[in-house]
């Protein structure tokens, strides 16, 4: 990432905008940012780290307090970064939560979300979520990371240095992403965890199913004793059932000797109802030859009535002709009538739209006259309301602070009350320990004449403290309600009295004219799109009623032709009365005939049906009675029996299965006792906590690994600073826990051959060592993320603890790091300001700073 240009406005001490060119330097090279204490300088890196991650530089700092005191209040605190990535340029705005100025520029509002960023690229604009995640994408680097690698903050430069393995472990989670391995380490414990669940869930299970078998006796589960068991009681089972069987064959011998003597009883009952119903039939057949005697002479008569009715249907036919004839001209005849009353009803309406259009003329002008009229009642109305309801909020202001008043009383009364007990209380205790000749440890005399005495049911002091709390609570209550009514009598004051009933009154009466005027402006717009309706209406109805006159002579033409001498429902009675008769004839004569057949085909039936029936001995019924009580009571044996053995081979299903589960859970048990043994000694291994095995997590000993290529390429540079005397080095020592050793620092002092602790270097070689230490991180991370390009760096202070020896080796290293990439520096050395002589400067006046550049 390489900046471009960095924009503030009303941000830390800046309170105009001022734009800081970072590509007015040529993209690389040393740069000093100078100015006094105090003036801005570590706030150009808190603008810089804000805009791409929405936070300052530091820790401490909290980003809703960025914004200048001495901006305009109507200026809006905002931080813009336009920078380079891979070629492409970016600009990103931020503006922090702000209060700022509304529309009326008078009053102030909150912005409605706690930030708002916006990124523009070359393809379009992305916002907020969308930017934040694609500046992260961009960049390759969280905000922790670019501190460490990118832009190095006050105090933040001996971090990595002098941090123990912890703290170093935290940081390097972060930087290299070794988080995954953490997570593999709490993955496994997870699953060693659930193994052990789900072994000892198993282990509860299989103990649950063992209690389940009928033949428990709580001895350890053995498989091959249980199985002899169960196949004894087969064995039993089974000669029950041949022994049920043999009985069941006897019943069935019953049951068929039963059947044979019901179903002999049941023929000779069906033998006498088939000659019952035999001679019904007979009977029947004689009455319908009866009737057929009777009917048949008169068949021919019938037929030739039947004849009569085709002619009788013509004439009807001309009857209904003519009727409907004569009905098409009455109501022809009632149509022209009505069109008439249509057409003089039209015409009169016509006339009647025209006289109202023109008494409308007028109605616009009083309507907008009208609506003035209201608008101002109610302005009026509003007023009033509004100090209706002060009234009534003063009187419940008033009612409020009686309330507090009470309250404050009773609650201090209490209260003063309690200390006085209290206070006399201790009194008693005083006294109680007094003793003659002694001075009293509060006036000093010896002699107690009158000793207090000692007080039964004193409050404590917390008691005491409590009712204190609560007269504090009651006097804030009334006096916070004094002010809210005093506040109300103020605003009432600045209203007019106006009587809000003769205004309802007015508007009333006002909204009622509105409403007629507006019906009648509906009114005159309708009647407007109306009469040229009506006229053009009334024409079309005369033409029509000229056609109905027409059609009305053509039909009274074509029905004097069809006039005769009956009607046509006088023909149709008698049609349907003949026709009648003839098909009743024809039908009864046919079921007639069919009967007789029918009578004659039950009686041959039940005949053959008698036949087909042989003749036997005639069966008792206490014969029958008796076979079936030996047929129950053998049964009902049999199924006793039967449930008894059903139950003992259900008990016995049930134990095979429920063995033959034990058998699979008890299997099962073994594979997961091996499982979670092994796979507990595995999430041991990569928490470091193994017993006879190095104590170093995984992740430890990855980020170790990290540790040694950082220090490698650290201590390229820091050799060169040291003039060859000191290199960093990873401690191999011990420390009291597991999995948290191994990332401690310590500096190989190569003239003398000791290593010792970071700590013990002096400020100068502490500097030196910090900035090698970040330099070979930076180093580190790129080689570890080909994507992300370190283009520039930023340190913060540091330079002031180093001699000038020292200085000039530190300026040599960042010359050399600063022919590919920019490195901008903030320091007060007077010496820097004379060897770096492309510089930002930055300037304190009046309350607010400035920058100024020096290319």
């Amino acid at each position: 990432m390489k900046p471009l240009k960095l924009e503030l406005e009303a941000f830390g001490p800046y309170a105009n905008r001022e734009v800081i060119d970072f590509a007015a330097f040529g993209g690389q090279g040393l740069i000093l940012i100078t100015g006094e204490t105090g003036a801005g300088k570590t706030v150009l890196f808190d603008g810089l780290m804000y805009a791409l991650y929405g936070q300052p530089s530091q820790r401490e700092r909290d980003a809703q307090m960025l914004r200048c005191k001495n901006a305009e209040p109507g200026t809006v605190t905002r931080v813009s970064l336009t920078f380079e990535e891979k070629g492409q340029v970016y600009t990103v705005t931020r503006e922090p939560m702000q209060t700022k100025l509304k529309k009326n520029k008078k009053e102030f509002k909150k912005t409605p979300d706690p930030e708002r960023l916006e990124l523009k690229t070359e393809t379009g604009v992305l916002e907020n979520r969308e930017a934040a995640t694609r500046i992260r994408d961009l960049l390759g680097l969280d905000a922790a990371q670019f501190s460490q690698t990118v832009l190095i903050a006050q105090g933040a430069f001996r971090d990595l240095l002098t941090a123990d393995s912890q703290r170093r472990q935290e940081i390097f989670r972060d930087l290299f992403g070794t988080g995954l391995y953490n997570r593999i380490q709490a993955e496994i414990q997870e699953r060693a965890r659930l193994k052990r669940e789900e072994l000892k869930a198993c282990a509860a299970e299989n103990e649950t199913g063992r209690r389940q078998l009928s033949l428990y006796d709580g001895v350890p589960f053995d498989g091959a004793a249980c199985r002899k068991v169960l196949d004894a009681e087969a064995t039993e089972i089974r000669t029950s059932r041949a022994s049920l069987k043999e009985r069941e064959t006897a019943l069935q011998g019953l049951i068929a000797q039963a059947e044979q003597l019901k179903a002999r009883a049941q023929e000779q009952k069906r033998k006498a109802l088939l000659q019952e119903r035999k001679n019904k039939a007979l009977e029947e057949e004689a009455d319908c030859r009866k009737r057929l005697r009777e009917l048949e002479p008169q068949e021919a008569a019938f037929a030739k009535d039947r004849n009569s009715i085709g002619g009788l249907e013509k004439q009807a036919a001309d009857a209904r002709k003519a009727e409907s004839l004569q009905k098409d001209i009455q109501a022809l005849e009632a149509r022209i009538g009505r069109k008439g009353d249509e057409v003089r009803k039209a015409g009169a309406e016509l006339e009647t739209d025209r006289i109202r259009l023109q008494a409308l003329r007028e109605v616009p002008v009083q309507l907008e006259q009208t609506r003035a009229v209201l608008a101002e009642l109610e302005k009026q109305q509003a007023r009033a309301r509004e100090r209706a309801q002060l009234v009534q909020e003063l009187e419940a202001a008033r009612k409020t602070l009686g309330q507090a008043l009470e309250k404050f009383e009773a609650a201090n009364g209490a209260w003063v009350r309690a200390n006085r007990r209290f206070l006399a209380g201790q009194a008693g205790i005083l006294a109680a320990s007094l003793e003659a000749g002694q001075p009293c440890p509060v006036c000093g005399s010896v002699d107690h004449p009158a000793p207090a005495p000692l007080e039964q049911d004193v409050p404590d002091e917390a008691q005491v403290q409590r009712l204190k709390q609560k007269a504090h609570e009651a006097d804030a209550w009334q006096q916070q309600a004094a002010a809210a009514m005093h506040e109300r009598e103020g605003r009432l004051s600045l209203l007019e009295d106006v009587p809000i009933p003769e205004l309802d009154q007015k508007l009333r009466e006002t909204r009622a004219m509105i409403r007629g005027l507006q019906g009648q402006m509906e009114e005159k717009t309708r009647l407007e799109r109306q009469v040229p309706g009506r006229e053009q209406a009334l024409e079309t109805l005369r033409k029509e009623q000229t056609a109905l006159e027409t059609k009305l002579a053509g039909l009274r033409s074509s029905a004097a032709l069809l006039t005769g001498t009956r009607g046509a429902q006088e023909l149709e009675a008698e049609i349907r009365e003949r026709r009648q008769r003839c098909d009743a004839f024809d039908q009864e004569l046919q079921e007639s005939r069919k009967q007789l057949a029918a009578c004659g085909s039950r009686a041959a039936e039940a005949q053959a049906a008698m036949d087909q029936i042989p003749d036997a001995e005639q069966v008792s019924e206490a014969a029958v009675k008796d076979l079936e009580t030996r047929r129950q009571t053998l049964s009902g044996d049999i199924e006793e029996d039967r449930r008894r053995l059903e139950e003992r081979d259900h008990v016995l299903r049930n134990d095979v299965a429920q063995l033959k589960k034990l058998e699979a859970g008890f299997a099962h048990q073994a594979e997961l006792e091996q499982a979670s043994a092994d796979v507990s000694m595995l999430a041991r291994t990569l928490a470091g906590t193994q017993s006879g095995m190095q104590r170093i997590s995984l992740e430890a000993w990855v980020q170790m690994m990290y540790l040694d290529q950082v220090l490698e390429a650290a201590n390229r540079r820091f050799l060169q600073l040291s003039r060859g005397q000191y290199r960093l080095v990873r401690s191999e020592g011990q420390k009291k826990g597991a999995g948290k050793t191994g990332l401690d620092l310590a500096v190989e002092d190569r003239f003398s051959g000791e290593v010792r602790p970071v700590q013990t270097l002096s400020g100068g070689e502490s500097f030196e060592a910090s900035l090698c230490l970040a330099m070979g991180l930076s180093d580190r991370v790129a080689a570890a993320n080909p994507g992300i390009s370190i283009d520039t760096l930023f340190i913060d202070e540091g330079f002031g603890s180093l001699d000038e020896e020292s200085l000039g080796k530190a300026m040599q290293v960042l010359s050399e790091l600063a022919q590919y990439r920019c490195v901008a520096v903030i320091s007060h050395v007077a010496g820097l300001k004379t060897a770096i002589d492309r510089q930002i400067q930055v300037k304190k006046n009046q309350g607010t700073s400035h920058v100024r550049l020096q290319v």
